[in-house]
């Protein structure tokens, strides 16, 4: 069993790998609080390995430059803070498993080993299975990807025999704390970490996912453009104007917060309070960000902060606290508002007095009672949509089966 903690060691950060700035991460980082750093578990990045037969990468079509690889490694050195390497290519080419090309495969991540790199993800589960990179690296930290929709508790066990010894979950365990919560049993016997996707604005059991993410990270998508050529997929639905709005009713006006986003249009967690946060928290070891295709201005802050904003266009009310154990030991609700990890613009007003926070966000929608009711069916939903319609009748949204249906 590995110690619990609410907030410090409890969060998987993406690293900035569309951004052509080789050093803007590192000056953001640096620059953040302390307690921000404390908080951080491990920084997730991308590479690609090819050779003659082969060329096995990770799904988003990134990878982190030189320049940007050696500044990961004064912040693991500086900050003790693990850098993860990422293979999660969902196109798992056949040939790696050609013991020439193994052996190869090996060579490549040793550069990084050397480096004193300690942690990997790896989506190809028939490498996996052959033992070849656990018998190499017996020390290294072996991350399956959320890409391969662990939604069980005996899928979970499944892939810690393949020789996982972090596990990351599918967000669909952000409507399924029960089964969370059984996973974290099995995990705990098994000394195996659980890692937790709780933002990225996916549609539930998306039936496009497998086709993007193998499309992604493809030439084709590099010269065409996934979404100019697929517009009919997520950015739809995430941009309809019958789920998605300024207000919840345009028409009733009845609040004037930003970002009032039903449930519906992805699997991201609401989480209302700091007693909810500890359910999820005491239930998993990890939870992950989503973030490596973010691409901050130029002129930004450079410090690391989160971010809550209000009002009816963004940036007119920008709260902004410095660290979660803020957000935490404040108890700001709505808590899951705050999940963005994000930059500011340099000179861009803010708002940082915790008591003219707490004042500014007590009238939000989700602390009203009928949205924190919502926020407690959300945990255990297991987004069965169509046979619920909570969040339709909350939101005052169309009644359908399927977001398909926007």
């Amino acid at each position: 069993m590995f110690e619990q903690h609410p907030y410090n060691k409890k969060f998987s950060i993406a690293h900035w790998e569309k951004t052509k700035d080789d050093n803007l991460y590192f000056e953001c980082f640096k620059n953040s609080s302390r307690q921000f750093k404390k908080e951080i578990y491990d920084i997730y990045f991308g590479t690609t390995f090819e050779n003659d037969d082969v060329t096995y990468g990770n799904t988003m079509g990134v990878n982190a430059s030189k320049g940007q690889y050696k500044n990961l490694l004064k912040i693991q050195e500086k900050y003790n803070i693990p850098i993860s390497l990422t293979f999660n290519e969902m196109n798992r080419p056949f040939k790696l498993l050609k013991e020439k090309n193994i052996k190869e495969f090996i060579s490549f991540i040793k550069k990084y080993y050397d480096d004193g790199v300690r942690s990997c993800t790896i989506s190809h589960t028939h490498l996996m299975r052959t033992g070849a990179l656990q018998s190499a690296f017996p020390d290294m930290n072996w991350k399956n990807t959320v890409n391969h929709r662990i939604a069980s508790t005996q899928s979970f066990i499944d892939y810690t025999k393949l020789g996982y010894n972090t596990i990351q979950l599918d967000r669909d365990f952000n409507r399924n704390l029960a089964e969370l919560k059984r996973v974290k049993l099995e995990a705990d016997r098994l000394n195996v970490r659980t890692c937790l996707l709780i933002s990225e604005m996916c549609m539930p059991e998306c039936p496009f996912k497998t086709e993007h993410d193998c499309w992604q990270s493809g030439k084709e998508l590099k010269e065409e453009g996934y979404w100019g050529v697929v517009n009919f997929t997520c950015n739809r639905w995430r941009t309809s104007t019958s789920l998605l709005g300024g207000t919840r009713n345009p028409q009733k006006k009845e609040t004037n917060d930003y970002r009032i986003v039903s449930p519906r249009t992805g699997t991201d967690i609401v989480i209302h309070s700091k007693k909810d946060w500890n359910e999820f928290a005491g239930a998993v070891d990890i939870f992950k960000m989503s973030g490596r295709l973010s691409n901050p201005l130029p002129d930004v802050n450079k410090k690391y902060i989160y971010a809550l904003e209000m009002a009816n266009k963004p940036f007119t009310n920008l709260f902004v606290v410095d660290s979660f154990k803020t957000i935490y030991e404040n108890n700001l609700t709505p808590l899951h508002l705050w999940f963005a990890m994000t930059t500011v613009l340099k000179d861009y007003p803010v708002i940082t007095n915790i008591n003219k926070i707490k004042e500014g966000i007590k009238n939000h929608f989700w602390n009203k009672k009928e949205a924190i009711l919502l926020s407690k069916v959300l945990k255990n939903c297991k987004n069965q949509c169509y046979k619920c319609h909570k969040c339709d009748d909350l939101f005052e949204t169309k009644k359908v089966d399927s977001i398909l249906e926007f």
